[in-house]
């Protein structure tokens, strides 16, 4: 599988969970699991269908995953891509997720999506209530 972006993001030190996460933004996964505080806290799951092509995608992620770890609210991000993509943000509160939902950047990352990256997409909104895990 090859990728296209793979660096590493260092979240700022004010931030709940501290982590560093591989990005590989055009094809490929995130290697780590995000690290995330006690339960509750909130998910934002993405899922989609690109369309054919870069056509500035990987830049433009890499940018939305820089400027997300800076959100207030930030907590980590989980990410594959196999077909079908899959990218999971978690977030402190519903009010952190609205910031970031209205951030300028952000938006004109959804426009261009929705004009030229994105065949389908859904974005759904989830309360963590309990995790688990080894």
């Amino acid at each position: 599988m090859q990728t296209l972006y793979n660096k590493k993001l260092q979240l700022m030190p004010d931030k709940l969970a501290q982590l560093s996460m591989n990005v590989k933004c055009t094809k490929g996964s995130m290697s780590d699991i995000a690290r995330t505080p006690e339960p509750p806290y909130y998910a934002v799951i993405f899922s989609s269908h690109r369309t054919e092509g870069d056509n500035g995608y990987g830049e433009m992620a890499d940018r939305m995953l820089e400027l997300a770890a800076r959100q207030p609210g930030f907590l980590g991000v989980e990410s594959v891509r196999e077909g079908l993509g899959i990218t999971v943000s978690y977030w402190d509160s519903l009010e952190s997720i609205s910031e970031w939902k209205r951030n300028t950047e952000h938006r004109e990352a959804q426009r261009l999506g929705r004009k030229k990256w994105y065949s389908n997409f859904r974005v759904r909104v989830a309360k963590i209530e309990r995790e688990y895990g080894i």
